[in-house]
């Protein structure tokens, strides 16, 4: 929210981006498009990187290893986002600062068509072109990228990214710290799991159990998810 300094004039709250690769680019033009936050700089897990300029904001800080407490005071505020697209790594990062006090932020482009009865957490991307219908829930740390549908009743967990082009339909539960690639469409009423990668192209015409990876139209789980 913005801070009221006179009448009919406001000052941007200011947030720290965590990250500074492609995604990060991605977020801070939502960021920009937004125009409710000001970023003033990175934090990033790469000590190479601090004091370099990307997108002419500094790396501030290598917040590995660092009290995160600390680092509220001494950049005078608690707002984050992250710009990382790893949802395992996301996870663990916005686990270690909102436990240490930081409060995240959620980055709606004005461009996105979201529902006033959606429910919605913290750390969320809504990217421009998005449809988010009525009823449905997303929770904490969600990314919905460009030109993607959530439609009613869905269930978004924790942790979830959705890329571009995704549909789906009324009544779809996601599960946590699940990707779910370009292009996937899901049919009303199904269900994936926890830790899945749905890959991109697919039509999920059944539910797809915990920790497994799938494709195809129709998708079909091909093997066990390695990655978490």
């Amino acid at each position: 929210m913005r801070d009221r300094i006179s009448k009919g004039e406001y000052r941007m709250e200011k947030i720290i981006l965590i990250g500074s690769g492609q995604h990060a680019n991605v977020v801070l033009y939502n960021i920009k498009c937004q125009n409710k936050y000001e970023v003033i700089g990175y934090f990033e897990s790469d000590i190479h990187k601090v004091n370099k300029y990307y997108n002419n904001l500094q790396v501030l800080k290598c917040y590995k290893d660092q009290d995160l407490k600390q680092l509220i005071k001494k950049y005078n505020t608690n707002k984050f986002f992250i710009g990382f697209g790893n949802m395992e790594y996301r996870k663990r990062v916005f686990k270690q600062f909102v436990n240490d006090g930081w409060e995240p932020v959620n980055i709606f482009h004005p461009n996105a068509v979201i529902s006033k009865y959606a429910h919605i957490g913290r750390g969320v991307l809504i990217e421009c072109g998005c449809l988010i219908t009525p009823n449905p829930i997303i929770g904490d740390n969600v990314v919905v990228n460009t030109g993607s549908q959530v439609n009613h009743d869905n269930v978004i967990e924790d942790h979830v990214y959705i890329a571009s082009g995704v549909i789906l339909s009324g009544g779809v539960t996601i599960g946590e710290n699940t990707l779910i690639d370009d292009g996937v469409i899901v049919t009303l009423g199904k269900k994936i799991g926890q830790n899945c990668l749905i890959g991109a192209g697919s039509v999920v015409t059944k539910n797809i159990e915990n920790d497994v990876v799938a494709y195809g139209n129709p998708a079909k789980v091909v093997r066990k998810n390695e990655q978490i």
